[in-house]
């Protein structure tokens, strides 16, 4: 039997089994993404999420205890398929296009659920402000950190299955590069980060070695030193003009 993932469980609230709402949770998950996404963390009602999944209102505070568990419980549905998301680009993408479809992949990812980020920024900010939240969130973070740094790993070493720390301080750079050009997004219209993904991009792989990195062309030979190793003429030199006796 489901138990609430924090705060007290309501005494009104109905046994799921007696109510028949055996898949109660999932419909109020998907109630809440709803209803969050188009009103906001403060906007929102218990009420409303309830009479959106039609189910009784009680078995939210049965479910989840509080509003503030229930944003977490959707934060965290996402943030599972996001990592699934990423690991199937990971173990599915050949080494040399890792890179260019890793960056792509987190920039259409904002284009197609801007929502999702905007749910991500409510619960940083409820993890500032609620204390028995904070590890939660904290947790949330790490685990798409550690996600990151695998595909990092892959990309470095060609073995993703124990990132070293400098691949976890590489995934720290990125996610939080990815997160604000997301907010700036939200918050500025005109803002175009395409540009800014390419920079950033650019910047991170100069930076990296290994056999997933495209290796740069070498350095030609200024003209001169080059014609004289190819047997080309030599280049002129001026003779020396005796004065007269």
């Amino acid at each position: 039997m489901a138990r609430p993932r924090s705060g007290k469980t309501s005494t009104n609230a109905p046994e799921p089994e007696v109510a028949g709402e055996s898949d109660a949770r999932a419909r109020l998950i998907a109630a809440s993404y709803r209803v969050l996404a188009e009103r906001g963390y403060d906007a929102t009602t218990v009420k409303e999420v309830a009479r959106v999944a039609g189910v009784n209102q009680g078995l939210v505070h049965y479910y989840f205890g509080s509003k503030d568990a229930l944003l977490l419980a959707v934060t965290r549905e996402h943030s599972q398929q996001y990592v699934a998301e990423l690991r199937r680009l990971r173990e599915d993408t050949p080494l040399e296009q890792l890179a260019d479809a890793s960056f792509a992949w987190g920039e259409r990812h904002l284009r197609s659920a801007p929502e999702q980020f905007r749910l991500r920024y409510e619960l940083f900010a409820l993890g500032l402000r609620n204390a028995e939240l904070t590890s939660a969130v904290a947790e949330l973070q790490s685990q798409g950190d550690s996600e990151v740094a695998r595909v990092v790993a892959r990309y470095r070493s060609g073995d993703d299955t124990k990132p070293e720390p400098i691949d976890q301080h590489y995934a720290s750079i990125i996610k939080a590069c990815f997160d604000g050009l997301a907010l700036q997004s939200l918050l500025d219209p005109t803002f175009d980060a395409t540009p800014v993904y390419a920079l950033l991009k650019q910047m991170v792989m100069k930076s990296m070695d290994g056999p997933g990195a495209t290796k740069a062309p070498p350095r030609r030979a200024s003209s001169s030193r080059g014609q004289a190793r190819r047997g080309g003429p030599r280049p002129r030199t001026r003779r020396r003009v005796r004065p007269p006796r």
